[in-house]
């Protein structure tokens, strides 16, 4: 048993890994729960529940990117966390953003901790090397730094796999039912917050309009989402080219002022 748990650890790890290094190949994308779930899932023997967990995280961190200085709560490491937690304690989906939440938090501290102190310490490495000349130097100090610091955290969400998964599951044995139930009321409240901070960045006046129309036919016209996403794309490609070949003939209009 002890065998198996660590090498579902290594592989969770892996997984981990895997969904930092996103950064790393300039932004993928592929760290977002549905990816990361589905891939804890399949290591863990059932890529059905880690793709349904993954699809109920995803609402609760869809807002979660990062803008300028501000970094959102870690959700590779939540999602991973909150997808074992189901899938080995054989829990309902639900159950995953009440630890999910707390996990990916507790993770971003100790990140920001790293990056303030670690990762600054190697900047000022860097700093030396360039006021030498020797780009390649930099260049490996920064590729060091990168990986390491996303190798660390992979080593954090194995390790937190392994020790916590079996407390995790003796402490809600003992959690009353009505606590439980407070926690799927809350998992379905939450996600209204990820869109809620998804449209304040992406709501404005000129959107709206494509925002209300979408509802619309979703709601009135019996279009599946994915029907409206279609619908979106071709708006979007006409408003694209429309703007652009505007632009194109705006440039050819000049007006020759010398009259000699």
């Amino acid at each position: 048993m002890t065998d198996n748990l660590l090498l579902q650890a290594i592989l969770v790890a892996l997984v981990a890994f895997f969904g930092y290094m996103h950064s790393y190949m300039g932004s993928t994308m592929w760290n977002r729960p549905i990816i990361v779930s589905a891939l804890t899932g399949l290591v863990l023997g059932d890529l059905k529940t880690g793709i349904m967990v993954g699809a109920t995280l995803e609402l609760v961190f869809l807002g979660a990117v990062p803008i300028g200085a501000s970094n959102p709560p870690d959700m590779t490491s939540g999602s991973i966390i909150g997808t074992a937690f189901v899938v080995l304690a054989h829990e309902p989906v639900a159950a995953s953003v009440a630890l999910a939440v707390p996990v990916a938090t507790l993770v971003l501290l100790f990140d920001n901790l790293q990056m303030t102190f670690v990762l600054t310490w190697a900047a000022h490495i860097a700093d030396k090397y360039a006021a030498q000349g020797d780009y390649k130097k930099v260049e490996w100090v920064a590729r060091i730094a990168g990986i390491g610091n996303k190798v660390v955290l992979a080593v954090i969400v194995g390790v937190s796999f392994y020790l916590g998964i079996p407390v995790i599951k003796d402490v809600l044995a003992v959690i009353p039912d009505w606590i439980i139930t407070g926690m799927d009321v809350a998992a379905g409240i939450i996600p209204a917050i990820g869109f809620a901070m998804l449209a304040r960045m992406i709501v404005t006046k000129e959107m709206s309009a494509f925002l209300l129309a979408g509802f619309l036919a979703a709601a009135y016209l019996n279009i599946s989402v994915l029907g409206v996403a279609l619908f979106g794309v071709v708006i979007a490609l006409v408003v694209y080219y429309g703007s652009k070949n505007k632009q194109a003939n705006e440039a050819e209009v000049t007006v020759d002022d010398n009259e000699f």
